[in-house]
Order: structure tokens, then C-alpha cells, then sequence
């Protein structure tokens, strides 16, 4: 990966460790960057998940935070507290929220469509979903946008220099001010497993610093027409965050109505597909790469960039639509197939679930394993990994501990579909 080369470079090149091991801290330019590492500085110092850290940083524990226009330093961080992890404990439930205005008024609202951060946090505002979120109705927008931060402090992890800040470029995707509130969010497409926390603690603390209203930060993302939202307490310490609470809201009624066994005699299932078998747990976020592909073409590289993962994990789910036969491959990127562009054009939540349903059921493995959630009553607790390993053996062909790590990804979309379909009774 260009980026990994890039900071392989910059440790070759310049006393890192040494400057580390001495003070503690090492700072280092964008000039320097680029002309030690040969690469833009944006690029290599864009790290907003786990997943993009170079790999460098991540094998010497290090932490990378703006401090300047165009400054950076460089911190031991072993503990890994720049970032966020979201236990899967705190994952909740999607509930139905029943919008405050008609939003069949209004033709300019996207639904069913791909929608950028800025429209869906617009859409969600509009719906009233932010205000009873916030428990503020009287909340108005008054910031979006970058801006040069003033000037703050914060500790280093393991007793290490304090970090001094000022002047350093930060952005907020929306924020909104209240009688007695400040409430600033970062809006990110596709869920997120981890965020660095930088996102929200420089305009955190940014604000903070000039108001004396109360400062609240809220991570927020939509994944297939769903809204997601954190709100974080930040307490003295580095990386020293929590959630205070967090809910998921759909604008419609989230669980769709299937008739399996319609479904089933309905779809006829073709050949295994020849591609790669899917490797990719989130289906929502396998929707979100196919709406995206709706609009242009799309890369594996910029799949990675858009949901917050490496390009790996790009390939994964652009494989796994192409798998369904919603996206195929054109060299280098990946475009609807013109299933895709029907799935594009289905307008609801439970269209496009019931849309994947008749995906699955069209793949003879897939079909497989969803005969055998049927015949278990629909309890995938109930079905066994190396049962859903035999079935991929059997309809693919693949050999050795390859179909049982397979497994993992069908019953993961065996739970989806468990929490997006209402189970029929008996």
C-alpha cells in the first residue's frame, strides 16, 4: 500500500525512534513528509479508523495528531486510546421514528437514494430525528464546515509532553446551538467499528473554550436509510471518552414482511456464482457500497475511503455485491450490473431487503443456507458453523479450513435478515 511505503520512508529516513525514545514526542511538517515520504501529506496523515493507521504506526504504537497548519506530532500510544473501539454490547436496536414533517412533501428528499453526510444529517434534521435525539427542540443550525481551531492543550498518554494545539485546521459536519446546548457532530456513511477521537475532541475542545453553553459531542452514521447516534462525555485524561447514551432510528417501519416460502418457489436459483465467495459481515454496509456504485464507478480504494477501512476490505464488499449480482467488475472498479441498478431504484428499506432475499435465494449456496434457517425455525443460534461450512463445500468447491471461515459470513446474514424481517409465526 502507497501509504505504508510512504511512512516506511519517513522512519528510514528521519530519527523517529531516536527522537522518540529521547523526548517522548516527534514532531514533523508536511514539508517533511512529502519530501521524505514522497507522498501528499493529506494521504498519509488522513487516519480516521484502526483499519487506515500505516502500517508502521500500528507495529510501534504510535499516534499521530495535527497541531499546526501543516505540523504533526508523533506519541507512544500503546494502549491505543486515539481511538474509540464501540462495544458490540452498546449496539441498539433500530426502532421506528415517525417524522415530524411530510416528507412525501418535499421531491428533493433522497429516498432510497445514496445521500451524502451533510444531506443525511439535513434529512434526519428535517424529520425531527436530531431535535428528539437531543431533547431540544428549539435547536437551530449555525456551524458546518472547516475552520482554524484556536489555541488548546492535552496530556500525552504514559506521562509524556503535554500537546500544545492552535491554529490547526478542524471540521464539523454539523452543529447546532440551543438555549443551553452546543451540539456538535461528526457524520460518517456506513457504520463504524472505531473512530480516532480526534473527530470530535478538537472542535470539543475548541468550543468549549468559547462558550459557556454545555458542549455536547455525537457521532452519528446512516447506513441503509438507518441513523445511528452516540453521545460521548469527554473527561480529563487522553482518549478519556464514554457514551452517554446512544439510538438507531429508521424513518420507516424497519422490519419487512416476506412469505419465505413464496420467495423460495418464486426463485429460481442459477449457478454458483465464479467469483469470490463473500467475506463481508455487513450487509447494510454491502447496500451502501451498491447505492454508491448507483452514482459513478467505484474502486475498491474508494470504497475504503468512503466507509473508514483499508482497500482490502473494499475488494471484500464490492466482491461480495458482485457475488449477488448487484455489482460486477470493469478492470480496476466495480459498476451496478443492471440488477444493481433495479435494487438502486427500489425506494424502502423493506423493498430492498425482501431485493436481497431474492439475491440470496438465486445463489445455490445461499439458498441452501436459508432452507436450513427455515427448517430450524428460523433460530440461527440453532445452526452449527460446520453445517454452513458443509453447505459452501458442497456448492463451491472450496477445500481445506476455507468454507468453515466462509461460515462466519453467512451467519452474519443469516442474523441480518433475522433482524430485518419479522419471522413468520410457528
Amino acid at each position: 500500500m502507497e501509504r505504508d511505503e510512504a511512512w516506511q520512508r519517513v522512519f528510514q529516513r528521519m530519527p523517529v525512534e531516536e527522537t522518540l525514545a529521547r523526548d517522548g514526542i516527534f514532531r514533523v511538517s508536511a514539508d517533511q513528509l512529502k519530501a521524505f515520504g514522497g507522498r501528499e501529506p493529506r494521504l498519509m496523515a488522513k487516519i480516521d479508523t484502526l483499519a487506515e493507521r500505516p502500517a508502521i504506526l500500528a507495529e510501534k504504537a504510535l499516534a499521530l495528531f495535527p497541531v499546526r497548519n501543516g505540523h504533526y506530532v508523533l506519541f507512544p500510544d500503546p494502549a491505543q486510546k486515539s481511538f474509540f473501539r464501540f462495544p458490540a454490547e452498546v449496539t441498539p436496536p433500530v426502532r421506528r421514528f415517525q417524522s415530524q414533517a411530510d416528507l412525501n412533501r418535499y421531491d428533493t428528499f433522497p429516498r432510497g437514494q445514496d445521500a451524502s453526510e451533510s444531506q443525511a444529517l439535513d434529512f434526519a434534521y428535517l424529520a425531527g430525528l436530531l431535535p428528539a435525539f437531543c431533547g431540544d427542540a428549539a435547536m437551530r443550525m449555525t456551524l458546518r464546515g472547516r475552520l482554524f481551531s484556536g489555541s488548546f492543550a492535552f496530556p500525552t498518554p504514559l506521562d509524556g509532553p503535554p500537546v500544545d494545539v492552535s491554529r490547526v485546521q478542524i471540521e464539523v459536519d454539523a452543529g447546532y446551538e440551543g438555549e443551553d446546548a452546543v451540539y456538535l457532530i461528526e457524520a460518517k456513511r456506513g457504520r463504524r467499528e472505531d473512530f480516532h477521537i480526534r473527530q470530535l475532541w478538537y472542535p470539543y475542545l475548541h468550543w468549549s473554550a468559547l462558550t459557556r453553553k454545555r458542549v455536547i459531542p455525537i457521532f452519528f452514521t446512516y447506513s441503509n436509510d438507518q441513523y445511528f447516534l452516540s453521545e460521548f462525555a469527554f473527561g480529563g485524561g487522553f482518549g478519556d471518552l464514554r457514551v452517554v447514551r446512544n439510538h438507531a432510528y429508521c424513518l420507516e417501519e424497519p422490519r419487512a414482511d416476506v412469505d419465505f416460502n413464496a420467495m423460495l418457489a418464486g426463485a429460481q436459483p442459477g449457478p454458483e456464482p465464479e467469483g469470490v465467495f463473500p467475506q463481508a459481515n455487513d450487509l447494510d454496509k454491502v447496500v451502501d457500497v451498491v447505492r454508491a456504485a448507483g452514482n459513478s464507478e467505484v474502486t475498491k480504494a474508494g470504497i475504503g475511503e468512503s466507509f473508514g477501512f483499508d482497500e482490502r476490505q473494499g475488494d471484500y464488499y464490492a466482491n461480495a455485491a458482485c457475488y449477488l449480482g448487484l455489482l460486477r467488475r470493469q478492470g480496476g472498479s466495480f459498476q451496478c450490473t443492471s440488477a444493481g441498478g433495479a435494487f438502486n431504484a427500489l425506494r424502502s428499506r423493506a423493498d430492498r431487503t425482501r431485493g436481497l432475499l431474492a439475491c440470496m435465494l438465486s445463489v445455490p449456496s445461499l439458498r441452501a443456507s436459508l432452507k436450513l434457517l427455515m427448517e430450524r425455525g428460523f433460530r440461527a443460534e440453532k445452526i452449527a458453523t460446520g453445517e454452513l461450512a458443509d453447505v459452501i463445500r458442497a456448492h463451491t468447491g472450496l477445500g481445506a479450513s476455507t468454507p468453515g471461515r466462509r461460515a462466519s459470513t453467512v451467519r452474519a446474514w443469516l442474523g441480518w435478515i433475522m433482524r430485518n424481517v419479522r419471522v413468520p409465526p410457528g
